[in-house]
């Protein structure tokens, strides 16, 4: 018997509803999505116990690793943090965006997409504790993160609201690798006083002279890894005690490979392959295919890491990205390569690009002249086995292999990554790997040329081809349209490395400036005293519409028979411009050019005292400042200077 009344049933019946639906609702808010923690370290390749690595102590991350996936074939796609973390906000490649440059400052439209912002409109918690490089507009933007700060944290967030945080730990930077961070370390009983390996133990890479300093700053580079380790582990005990590891997705890796000399900033596989793994707890283990605590021998960089926090969190990934989601609803097949890129090493310029298939690694160097160790002054400045390795050289103490370092790079280099880890045997000749090497060599053009990659703009170019009274506003706008006929300007950018004078005369006159370019730039590579030659470059130099043009026309010059009419085009460029990255390609042609014994210590001061337009980068950063301070205090030893 039916002892309700119809009006009580009905009342019921609306009851269930209602709770049906608020129940339906509950499965959809942001309460059942997952927590994501990053915990990103700096500088270290795979250099820990989980991968093997036989002087490792890294206990807490051996332990997350037998409850994570780990990645044995990781990358980042650029050796360098800056441009490694432009690409990984944006999930699209540096080298597409303009952000490719070290510690450049590029404008990008609208478009381009950045992970927090997304997830923030998805009512995600987003924090940042606290590294902002990411080489564009976006360093400044208040709409990226709800705090980005050292005192950044998912605790502050709303009750019941999902989180993405970021803690990014810094102790294994190459910063902290001088002499004054060891010490504090070792005063605040933070690493032993003694390495906890014996420098003597420690098992150098081939391309390292056995020298001392070299053995003390391995041996000391894994302590600061065991007390990442140890920073780790308090994340992970913090994440803990709050109650969230059951819902919180934890991704471990590195921004880069690294840190000691010829590894992080270089294209080199000790550069490039980082340390990643992925802790999915029981909730959200059906986000992979792959069981926790496994291997997995997939394909996976940078470029890939917003597309697959986006689809972990149930978010749409917007088309425009590049990378591949490896993880979750919208998971992909592992690519059969992954591309890198290396250009503007802080004050000093190159371009390469490189390819992997996870065991051969294919480099094409379109800069082939630039010594790799005359690079940046940095690494000499925070580390002696940087100092160390340059005087052994100097003395004539290094071998074949540790002497490529400081000598000019060849055109092309391909190693077996499985065979030659540290890549110091190049196999270019080899004939059985001609077909393999001719692949990996079509792959890196078909990628270039799909994603429109602007390392072939020189940079003090840019602000010529874009900005806001341009035509485009931005580098990446113009990269996208006909008027940057990418296939043409690559095949003169290769033909500059290969090609005999005769045949690059051609592009000298060819309307579009960045072919002219590559045609000045080829005669530099390979450059002979005819008059025809030296007219066509002081024409150019005359000429040319674009300051770069001159510049690099007049490098050529200096070593086609005309160092004084070299040396005074390449002056009027750095006295007359007010932009900065002018400056600094002038600054750079004056060695390349063999007219810097020319400067006198007066010219050295003038250039100190420049002043550039308001907002232009290159006065921003200081990179032409750290030439003239380095001329300046070393003047008149020109060879320390670069």
């Amino acid at each position: 018997m039916n002892f309700l009344h119809p009006s009580g049933r009905a009342s019921i019946v609306l009851l269930f509803l209602l709770l049906l639906s608020r129940w339906i609702m509950a499965q959809e808010t942001p309460t059942d999505r997952p927590n994501v923690l990053w915990i990103t370290c700096e500088d270290i390749s795979p250099y820990l116990g989980s991968y093997g690595f036989a002087q490792a102590h890294t206990p807490n991350l051996d332990k997350l690793a037998k409850r994570a996936i780990q990645f044995s074939n990781a990358y980042a796609n650029a050796p360098v943090c800056a441009v490694a973390r432009a690409t990984i906000l944006s999930g699209m490649y540096a080298s597409t965006t303009g952000t490719h440059q070290m510690r450049t400052r590029v404008q990008l439209p609208e478009q381009i997409p950045a992970y927090p912002k997304i997830l923030r409109e998805a009512g995600y918690y987003c924090t940042n504790n606290s590294k902002k490089d990411y080489n564009s507009n976006f360093i400044n933007d208040p709409e990226l993160w709800d705090e980005s700060s050292n005192e950044a944290h998912y605790k502050n967030r709303a009750a019941d609201q999902p989180f993405f945080a970021v803690f990014n730990l810094t102790v294994t930077h190459e910063s902290q690798l001088s002499k004054q961070r060891i010490d504090h370390y070792v005063e605040n009983e933070m690493i032993p006083e003694k390495p906890r390996i014996d420098p003597a133990d420690i098992q150098l890479p081939p391309y390292h002279p056995d020298l001392p300093e070299i053995r003390e700053d391995w041996a000391r580079f894994h302590d600061l890894i065991t007390l990442m380790d140890s920073q780790v582990g308090d994340l992970l005990q913090e994440l803990e005690d709050a109650g969230l590891t059951e819902n919180t997705i934890v991704f471990f890796y590195s921004d880069h490979g690294g840190q000691l000399s010829r590894s992080k900033r270089y294209i080199y596989n000790v550069g490039t392959q980082v340390p990643m793994m992925v802790h999915l707890p029981d909730k959200w283990k059906h986000l992979s295919s792959v069981s926790a605590g496994e291997v997995d021998g997939s394909l996976v960089s940078f470029v890939d890491l917003a597309p697959t926090l986006l689809s972990i969190t149930g978010n749409e990934i917007p088309a425009i990205m590049q990378g591949k989601s490896f993880l979750g609803k919208d998971s992909e097949k592992s690519p059969e390569f992954v591309h890198f890129f290396r250009d503007r090493m802080a004050e000093r310029y190159d371009f390469s690009r490189a390819v992997t298939d996870g065991k051969y690694y294919f480099i094409r160097n379109f800069m082939p002249h630039r010594p790799r160790g005359r690079d940046s002054r940095y690494g000499y400045q925070v580390q002696a086995n940087w100092r160390a390795y340059e005087a052994a050289h100097e003395e004539g103490k290094t071998d074949e292999v540790q002497s490529q370092f400081y000598e000019p790079k060849p055109v092309v280099q391909f190693f077996d990554t499985k065979n030659d880890p540290w890549q110091v045997t190049n196999l270019v000749d080899q004939a059985a790997l001609e077909i393999r090497m001719e692949k990996l060599s079509k792959e890196l053009d078909r990628w270039m040329v799909k994603t429109r990659d602007v390392g072939l703009i020189p940079e003090p170019m840019f602000h010529e081809l874009a900005g806001a009274e341009k035509k485009y506003a931005t580098l990446y706008e113009f990269a996208q349209s006909k008027d940057y006929p990418i296939r043409k300007i690559l095949k003169a950018a290769k033909t500059a490395t290969v090609e005999s004078t005769e045949n690059l005369l051609p592009y000298l006159k060819d309307k579009n400036p960045i072919i002219r370019y590559w045609g000045a730039y080829g005669i530099f590579l390979n450059p002979d005293q005819s008059d025809v030659l030296q007219n066509s470059l002081k024409a150019m130099v005359r000429e040319d519409e674009s300051a770069a043009n001159r510049i690099m026309a007049a490098q050529a010059l200096g070593l086609c028979g005309d160092p004084e009419a070299a040396f005074e085009a390449i002056m009027k460029e750095a006295n007359v411009t007010d932009n900065g990255y002018v400056l600094l390609q002038a600054l750079n042609a004056f060695q390349y050019s063999h007219t810097d014994d020319r400067l006198s210590l007066d010219h050295w001061k003038a250039f100190k005292e420049k002043e550039f337009v308001s907002g232009d980068p290159g006065s921003d950063l200081g990179y032409p400042q750290r030439i003239i301070d380095d001329a300046i205090a070393l003047f008149p030893e020109r060879r320390k200077v670069y």
